[in-house]
């Protein structure tokens, strides 16, 4: 059995194929102020980081550094992104990944998914799959039609708005990828990306064949 657990913004600790992956770790408070919901604590230790882009809420240096030192991950990133992570993972444990890139590590199948967040230098997001499930995990991004490629049974999609999809454009890109269950993150975090997430559930039963999983910060989907 796969599973993930919310840590809160776009951070997931994911549980597949054996392996634990952190998804954009981010847990230091920097920048934009004070988060209106506090991160979750988690383990502290991954197999595998896979990072979206380079903004200081996804590639978190101390967050990244803490992990690394305690269990030795690989980091999957874009180029530019682990060029800002040189000082704190060795050259050793970064794998550069580009959108269409598609290989295994550690027994888990990554495809690098494309994202549109024209406000960062390389944007991607990550399909991930093992064990016979498999998971999506946008990032950061507006929603567009090339996202119907990316076939998976759980879909993780930023609906806060302000640089990212909002609600009505992630309930169409919804419509579009037809997932079993889609969990929404990228809300809440600060003022500006505040939105009624049951509004968003209720839509999904009603527009779309999906199952809306709406978390709290720390809790667990099993899949």
């Amino acid at each position: 059995m796969a599973s993930l657990r919310w840590l809160g913004h776009s951070s997931f600790e994911v549980e597949l194929a054996g392996r634990t992956i952190l998804i954009d770790p981010w847990f230091t408070e920097k920048g934009e102020g004070t988060r209106l919901v506090a991160p979750a604590s988690y383990g502290r230790k991954a197999d595998l980081i896979l990072i979206t882009h380079e903004h200081f809420d996804h590639a978190s240096a101390p967050d990244v550094a803490d992990v690394v030192s305690r269990s030795f991950s690989h980091v999957v990133a874009p180029p530019e992104t682990l060029s800002e992570l040189e000082e704190v993972v060795p050259a050793r444990q970064r794998v550069s990944a580009r959108e269409g890139d598609k290989f295994s590590l550690l027994g888990v199948e990554i495809e690098v998914a494309e994202a549109r967040h024209p406000q960062s230098v390389h944007p991607v997001g990550y399909v991930l799959r093992g064990e016979g499930k498999s998971l999506y995990h946008a990032g950061d991004t507006y929603d567009f039609y090339g996202m119907t490629k990316y076939h998976a049974d759980v879909v993780l999609l930023p609906i806060g708005g302000t640089y990212t999809m909002d609600m009505l454009a992630a309930l169409n890109a919804i419509k579009h990828l037809r997932p079993k269950q889609v969990v929404p993150m990228h809300y809440n975090t600060w003022p500006k990306i505040q939105v009624d997430v049951d509004d968003f559930a209720k839509r999904v039963k009603r527009d779309t064949k999906a199952e809306p999983v709406v978390l709290q910060v720390g809790d667990s989907l099993s899949f």
